[in-house]
């Protein structure tokens, strides 16, 4: 028996990828959860011309929230990490963007 293998266009999969976010965790309130994910997108968007700058990203990603919620916001973004935190209670978001950068962003 022949098995039939399905082919996949990682160029076309990463095309249809690009500029999308994928919630993996969160416990924020469904309006809130709207408004600090866009706030995450446009600030990683507006920082990545020419080049990324993770530093950048996470500044105005902090401020843009800090002005709306108050402070403390902590913002890491980057590939391959693991994190244990404590955070206040629904103040957390961890979510993928182009489907390899991570972005946790919580109160705390």
């Amino acid at each position: 028996m022949e098995e039939k293998k399905e082919t996949v266009d990682i160029a076309q999969l990463k095309k249809e990828m690009l500029g999308t976010a994928v919630i993996k965790d969160t416990d924020l309130s469904a309006d809130m959860l709207a408004e600090v994910q866009d706030t995450v997108v446009s600030g990683i968007e507006n920082n990545s011309q020419p080049v990324f700058s993770v530093e950048n990203a996470c500044k105005t990603i902090k401020e843009a929230l800090e002005k709306k919620y108050g402070p403390v916001w902590q913002v890491i973004i980057g590939e391959g990490y693991a994190y244990d935190v404590t955070v206040q209670n629904h103040t957390r978001l961890f979510m993928f963007y182009n489907g390899n950068l991570a972005c946790l962003v919580f109160k705390s």
